[in-house]
This record gives C-alpha cells, sequence and structure tokens, in this order.
C-alpha cells in the first residue's frame, strides 16, 4: 500500500503543463547544396593524382 501511494503522489506531483511549441527548423539549405557542377569539375581537376585515384575508388566502390 505504501508503495502504491508514493507512486500516486510521483505521478500527481508531475508539471503537466504543456510545453512551449518548438519552432521548426529552419530550411535554409547547407552552403554544401549551393555548389555548381562547374565548381565540383574543377576541384577535381585541381587534385592531385592520388587524390583522384581515392576519388575514383570511392565512386565506384
Amino acid at each position: 500500500m505504501e508503495l502504491t501511494e508514493k507512486i500516486e503522489a510521483n505521478f500527481y506531483s508531475q508539471d503537466l503543463t504543456p510545453a512551449a511549441p518548438q519552432q521548426p527548423p529552419e530550411s535554409k539549405q547547407p552552403a554544401a547544396t549551393k555548389i555548381s557542377g562547374k565548381e565540383i569539375l574543377e576541384a577535381i581537376r585541381l587534385m592531385n593524382a592520388d587524390e583522384r585515384r581515392e576519388l575514383t575508388r570511392s565512386l565506384f566502390a
């Protein structure tokens, strides 16, 4: 009986007021999505041979 009373007291002592509504996440696109295909190709051209090989392995893995 004592356990029931403790559980009941704990239950009724909880703060049941509704939480403030959360703001939806901002719909801004990350900067990475603003990179054009031309910029990607230029970055690949600037890579050394080892970096290009690793990129190719990653793409076709």
